[in-house]
């Protein structure tokens, strides 16, 4: 590394901020400096904290002050003092972008005559952090051997032709690679301009990949953020945007050598293409763990055929995935009783999205309880049908015991963050959604999902099953509870397949088993299909599964979930 290259932290952004990003490369300070579970809470609500770190088992609370020409306000002492009591912190922090003044100092000599120490990171302090800071994080991720084999594919076929594409299944390393191929690109000189473009279709992905990126830059790669209104103050380095802001803004851009998509499937979609076609970067990547789209777009076309593919088959075999512990549970409810039942006279297909059975979902809580308490699980999601079936079953298994909430496209984005924060904490036990989770979410200890809807997507099945996929410590594998009303969801599974292109008809044949959907024997067939199916991906032609006929024992008589 050259000794003239920046660090992240340096005067341009204490001089022309934005102040969110002062707060964020403060966050990536503390990281950077072995800080564990580091988090940016600015924000409505916040009680007077902007970031918050545990070290050395202390909770550190950090109040940001971002001022271009005057000295911070006195009052960010009064302020990081309360957030000390909310958040029952040891440590206190004032973090100031220019040096503070005297009555800056006077409010701070006050409080300390009660007994309280307030520490001050001014300019010169955090400037002098900075340059002892090592050059990688120290949790940053040694590559495994495929990561590695995919980081040195992705970075030639850039510079060969300009164009990149990897599949990978969720948990895999999709954004470790990312960073690495751009930190190399941007040591070698290699990216014009020096500035990278990161684009992704939500606001919680952006977030999430820059925080995940930091772990893996060297601290001379600066990281910038623009979405809601946030326009980075200069370009150098990485910018995490979504489409929709990059595409309001693009007369405003610089140029970019590069463009990476995340979840490329998405690209596309008439904004990311729009935005494509006006960048014209001379190098663009995409990733994705489901590379399908509803719409039959072909993204090879943007990005090229995929340099690789690695499924979720390959990874469970390597044991990069978690182990799947698969249960079906099918009910004896006749659904065209129900049907006829209803006042609304909903089709079949409608009943699930549309309709709530109380007493079904009661046991379907009291199942989830008895499983988490004999399988000793720790967290889980809860994949919903509608908003208010998630906020009526995390009102199910509060009573059951669990500390459960609801996270949904209606919860306030502050109040959402505060609840993941919670939620990776340990916190909660359970999340309940609707689609929220099916991207960007990551939230390894998630050891247990429950499945509450059905999905005629096959994209969409294989996102949300990827949420518990992600390997942990202490993580041995993720139990899945599928709440099946009949042989519908093993055929919306099968369903999955029928989307693809061409290809034979391919017969499994199961043998002497016979499928029960009131035990294990249901989530062996289910995961020998997923072994054999989930990566599809891999397969040339992309053949199609059937089930063998079987005969089916009869029902139990009405009065539970079996």
């Amino acid at each position: 590394m050259s000794v003239d290259r920046p660090a992240f932290l340096d005067e341009r952004r204490l001089l022309h901020g934005p102040w969110q990003a002062f707060e964020r490369d403060l966050a990536r300070l503390m990281l950077a400096n072995g800080f564990d579970d580091v988090r940016v809470v600015g924000g409505s609500g916040d009680r007077g904290a902007d970031v918050l770190g545990v070290s050395r088992g202390e909770l550190w609370v950090f109040q940001c002050k971002h001022t271009q020409t005057s000295p911070p306000s006195k009052d960010a002492i009064g302020e990081v003092v309360e957030a000390a009591k909310f958040y029952n912190a040891h440590r206190m922090v004032v973090a100031t972008s220019r040096p503070p003044g005297e009555a800056f100092h006077e409010e701070k000599r006050r409080y300390e005559r009660t007994g309280l120490r307030i520490q001050i990171a001014d300019p010169r302090t955090l400037l002098g952090m900075m340059a002892k800071t090592p050059e990688y994080p120290p949790a940053r991720r040694a590559l495994r051997g495929y990561q590695e084999d995919v980081s040195s594919r992705f970075r030639q076929a850039l510079i060969d032709t300009g164009r990149a594409q990897i599949v990978l299944a969720t948990g895999l390393g999709k954004t470790v690679i990312m960073a690495e191929v751009v930190a190399d690109l941007l040591r070698d000189d290699l990216i014009d301009g020096g500035r990278t473009l990161v684009l992704a279709h939500t606001r919680d992905l952006v977030d999430q990949l820059q925080r995940a990126f930091w772990f893996q830059l060297p601290k001379w790669v600066a990281t910038h953020r623009m979405a809601e209104g946030e326009m980075p103050s200069f370009f150098d380095g990485i910018t995490f945007a979504t489409v929709q802001s990059a595409l309001s803004r693009i007369d405003d851009l610089p140029p970019f050598g590069l463009v990476f998509v995340d979840e490329a499937h998405h690209i596309g979609s008439d904004t990311f293409r729009r935005t494509i076609d006006a960048l014209k970067p001379p190098m663009l990547g995409g990733v994705t763990a489901t590379p399908w789209r509803g719409d039959g777009y072909d993204i090879d076309q943007m990005l090229g055929p995929p340099l690789v593919k690695i499924g979720i088959a390959e990874g469970l075999q390597q044991g990069f995935l978690s182990e799947v512990d698969y249960r079906l549970l099918g009910d004896n409810i006749e659904w065209e009783t129900v049907q006829q039942l209803s006042h609304f006279n909903y089709s079949i297909n409608e009943l699930n999205r549309r309709l709530i059975i109380p007493t079904r979902d009661e046991e379907a809580a009291r199942i989830v309880r008895q499983v988490f308490d004999e399988e000793r699980r720790r967290a889980g999601i809860v994949f919903s049908p509608t908003i208010l079936h998630a906020q009526n079953f995390a009102a199910l298994l509060r009573r059951y015991g669990f500390r459960a909430e609801t996270i949904s496209a209606e919860t306030e984005p502050r109040q959402r963050d505060v609840l993941m924060s919670r939620f990776r904490a340990g916190q909660l036990d359970f999340v309940a959604t609707v689609d929220l989770f099916n991207e960007g979410v990551d939230v390894p200890d998630v050891d247990m999902l429950i499945f509450l809807r059905a999905t005629h997507s096959r994209r969409i099945f294989v996102q949300q099953l990827g949420r518990g996929l992600r390997v942990s410590p202490g993580k041995s594998k993720v139990v899945v509870l599928d709440f099946v009303t009949d042989l519908r969801r093993m055929a919306e599974v099968v369903e999955l397949d029928k989307a693809i292109r061409g290809g034979d008809v391919e017969r499994l044949g199961m043998g002497s088993r016979i499928i029960q959907f009131h035990d294990n024997s249901a989530g062996s067939f289910l995961r020998e299909w997923m072994l054999d199916q989930a990566s599809l991906i891999l397969r040339d032609g992309d053949p199609k599964l059937e089930l063998p006929d079987f005969e089916y024992p009869e029902p139990p008589p009405p009065g539970g979930v079996q």
